[in-house]
């Protein structure tokens, strides 16, 4: 019986659910019956080695250098002996630069080493094998293994994929899943339960659809809050719910994670704050396959919680400590035509069993006017825009000026200015990160009403409004937009900076096509 329920969500999943769309990631590399493979790594999949640092709450040491890479490392890891271990991580394999992770200042010649030398231990703190391999205690997921690598690295197709059930680091079930099992599997009936063999991959298949859906749908940015009467949300970390705090960020402490066949998926939560206390609405599974639509299953919190602490249909969250960031702001059509959300500040609190005991502000950076750039419009009813994105999304109704507004003393001397006034946060100079900022110059050439054009949450948000706080002290030496009939006008212009190690490189102001 438990088959055939099996059956009716995997079909439906399979049936109606997106394929995941993104770009593909480098896979880790796993040993497995004395050959070389290649073990999946994408959004659903999580590398085991960022398990670790989600179970233990704490930053990643590897910065993500490539929109293939966004993970910052290429882990090696081995089955053996009914264990998964960790045998080696790449940190610069493809890169060719060093991160501050390196406890030699990145001194180093190899570009590999053994999981000790970046302080990964297992967290029952099982001593490493002679190789310097680590037992990985610290995962439970699905492994998807399906390339071949052979000596020379070229990679080998193999007949279908293997699936292989971690738990806690131990191996709980191992299937390969045939291009004819796979084929069997888009119609399967009844008659296939009797079956044993088949049906145990078609379980470990759709073991691991599930267990794909709650890390996709497990990403930052889904959590609302109220608080004063405003509607914000939580900024938390990929694959980090709020909610899993409580059970240490472990899964299987969960009752309604991938192994629950019968309802499964990410905890998703509503919240409020009152009284300087935080609390728990309500708690929604978020299952699927889709990057931009899932599905929902409410989840009574008394599911979750004993009956005698939900108080008013809500739960005082009295494990919740630390810091947490809400960011207010609202929902837009950006690029593509799809919405997004425009940040505009954040609040950063801290919590001490539920009870927040200070709270700052980032204040709002859209439509900002700094005291040392104010200036007024030359005309308010006929503004124009360039071509930029970071103009059009936000001001698209305006029409395209002729002319764009442009530094008078040229490019190399703006690039000179911003030289001279890097940003000091000491967290600048571990970070490398695009800014965009919009602006108004006006037709006397004055700039003005500063602000944020790109995305950014957390700490790349803060340095944002760092270099916006810089640009603001620009003196005005601008040579103003023209309408077609050569005419100086109010214009919105766009300004960019790659920032590496706290230098603004790469200033560039748009100019006509």
């Amino acid at each position: 019986m438990k088959y055939i329920k099996a059956i009716t969500f995997f079909l439906c999943l399979a049936a109606f659910t997106p394929l995941l769309q993104a770009t593909e990631q480098y896979p880790d590399y796993i040993l497995y019956g004395g050959k070389k493979y290649e073990l999946a790594v994408s959004w659903g999949h999580p590398s085991p080695l960022q398990v670790l640092y989600i179970r233990t709450n704490t930053e990643s040491p590897f910065h993500g250098w490539s929109t293939a890479n966004y993970r910052g490392h290429i882990a090696t890891w081995r089955i053996s002996e009914g264990n998964l271990y960790l045998v080696n991580v790449d940190t610069r394999r493809y890169s060719g630069r060093t991160g501050t992770y390196w406890p030699d200042e990145g001194k180093r010649i190899d570009t590999v080493a053994a999981p000790g030398y970046f302080n990964i231990a297992p967290l029952s703190e099982q001593p490493a094998t002679n190789d310097g391999a680590v037992v990985a205690d610290w995962f439970s997921g699905v492994l998807e293994i399906n390339h071949e690598v052979t000596e020379e690295g070229k990679r080998v197709e193999i007949d279908g994929v293997r699936y292989v059930y971690i738990r806690y680091g131990k191996v709980i079930d191992d299937q390969l899943l045939t291009a004819k099992d796979l084929e069997r599997m888009q119609s399967i009936s009844a008659k296939d339960t009797s079956d044993h063999a088949f049906m145990d991959k078609y379980t470990i298949a759709y073991l691991n659809q599930c267990y794909l859906s709650f890390y996709l749908q497990s990403g930052g940015g889904h959590e609302k809050v109220m608080y004063d009467s405003h509607e914000g949300h939580f900024a938390t970390s990929d694959f980090r719910p709020l909610l899993m705090s409580l059970m240490d960020y472990d899964p299987m402490q969960f009752p309604f994670s991938w192994e629950n066949f019968q309802r499964n998926g990410a905890p998703i939560c509503t919240w409020s704050i009152s009284h300087d206390s935080l609390f728990i609405n309500n708690i929604t599974l978020w299952s699927g396959l889709g990057f931009f639509e899932h599905n929902e299953d409410t989840v009574r919190l008394d599911w979750i919680f004993k009956p005698e602490r939900v108080i008013d249909g809500k739960v005082f969250a009295f494990w919740m400590n630390g810091e947490q960031t809400i960011e207010y702001g609202e929902e837009k059509e950006g690029t593509f035509g799809m919405k997004e959300f425009q940040l505009e500040r954040q609040q950063r609190i801290m919590l001490d069993s539920g009870r927040i005991v200070s709270s700052t502000w980032t204040p709002s950076d859209f439509n900002t006017v700094g005291p040392a750039t104010a200036s007024a419009d030359c005309n308010p009813e006929h503004v124009y825009r360039c071509d930029h994105w970071g103009a059009s999304d936000r001001y698209k109704e305006l029409p395209e000026a002729a002319t764009f507004p442009a530094w008078t003393e040229g490019m190399e001397a703006l690039q000179a200015w911003f030289d001279g006034h890097p940003l000091t946060d000491p967290r600048a100079k571990e970070m490398m990160f695009r800014t965009v900022l919009l602006f108004k110059v006006n037709c006397h050439g004055e700039a003005s009403e500063w602000a944020i054009a790109s995305k950014g949450k957390g700490v790349l948000f803060e340095l944002s409004n760092q270099v916006l706080e810089i640009a603001r002290q620009l003196p005005n030496g601008w040579t103003p937009a023209t309408d077609e009939n050569g005419n100086a006008v109010d214009c919105w212009q766009v300004m960019s900076f790659n920032v590496n190690q706290g230098e603004l490189k790469k200033c560039y102001v748009q100019e006509q096509k």
